[in-house]
């Protein structure tokens, strides 16, 4: 039998690994002195050492290793769980390409731009939100702040609004005139609101995101690196872009972009609105 410090550098791991395998039973002395302690295993058993490294270097937990090391298991429930393995590998290494595409369109940018542009598009989840809403068609983009002040007129002071935004059904550029539906986004529990007023539930979303201050020379472009971004990355606009105003009062300061999203392939993509 070997000492448990030979066994170690036979199994070229440290001591420490092959105590900590023991303790956890996965690789259980095959001896113990009882007076000294000492640990003691046997040749044999750097054949089950290299096979439990095998698998936790293949990215297995230390669980799935014990269920894979494990006599009862079949060949066809061991291939099962390593094609799982192999799927779980696949998304991360899509992943990591992703995030490589990602820098290589920053390199581009800075190599054919001389910098890199003054915003960014991510990808997120919105939840449900309730809001009140007014809907027409308009001639211009800037109506959008007259129809959040027919809101605000119109609910009760006690209502208590968490921010304000817009859709936009139809865009210039697609059709001949704008649809917007402007919302008060409110919290339905703590707010009330005249009958006369349109409670509407904004449906949750994975959106790309784009925020731009009110100085943007060219938030078009802007929005054409949020869709394209979002293609890259395997999703379609599957929506009508909405906005988010960060100040609460008026239409000043930033104001956030989302573009909602779905996975591509699935429906033809909506006509883009620039």
């Amino acid at each position: 039998m070997l000492r448990i410090g030979e066994f170690a550098r036979l199994a070229n791991v440290s001591i420490k690994l092959v105590r900590h395998y023991d303790e956890i039973g996965l690789l259980p002395a095959h001896a113990i002195d009882p007076n000294t302690k000492y640990r003691y295993y046997s040749v044999t058993q750097l054949a089950r050492i290299n096979e439990l490294l095998v698998y936790r270097s293949l990215g297995f937990s230390l669980q799935e290793v014990r269920r894979l090391l494990c006599a009862e298991h079949s060949p066809e429930r061991l291939r099962e769980m390593l094609l799982q393995r192999r799927a779980s590998l696949q998304v991360k290494i899509e992943a990591e390409r992703a995030r490589l595409e990602e820098v290589d369109v920053r390199i581009s940018q800075i190599e054919s731009e001389g910098s890199l542009r003054p915003y960014e598009t991510t990808i997120r989840s919105l939840d449900v939100g309730f809001a009140v809403s007014l809907r027409r068609t308009c001639d211009s983009y800037d109506e959008v702040g007259d129809m959040l002040q027919v809101l605000r007129a119109k609910l009760p002071a006690r209502s208590v609004v968490m921010g304000q935004g817009a859709i936009w059904h139809r865009c210039l550029g697609t059709a001949d005139s704008i649809d917007c539906e402007a919302l008060l986004f409110i919290d339905p529990c703590k707010s009330s609101h005249p009958t006369a007023l349109n409670v509407v539930q904004v449906p949750a979303c994975t959106v790309a995101s784009v925020v731009l201050d009110d100085t943007a020379d060219n938030p078009r472009s802007a929005y054409r690196a949020a869709v394209d971004r979002a293609q890259r990355l395997g999703y379609r606009v599957a929506g009508p872009i909405r906005e988010r105003y960060f100040n609460r009062m008026d239409l000043s300061g930033p104001i956030e972009v989302q573009f909602p999203l779905a996975p591509a392939g699935r429906r033809p993509t909506m006509a883009s609105p620039f």
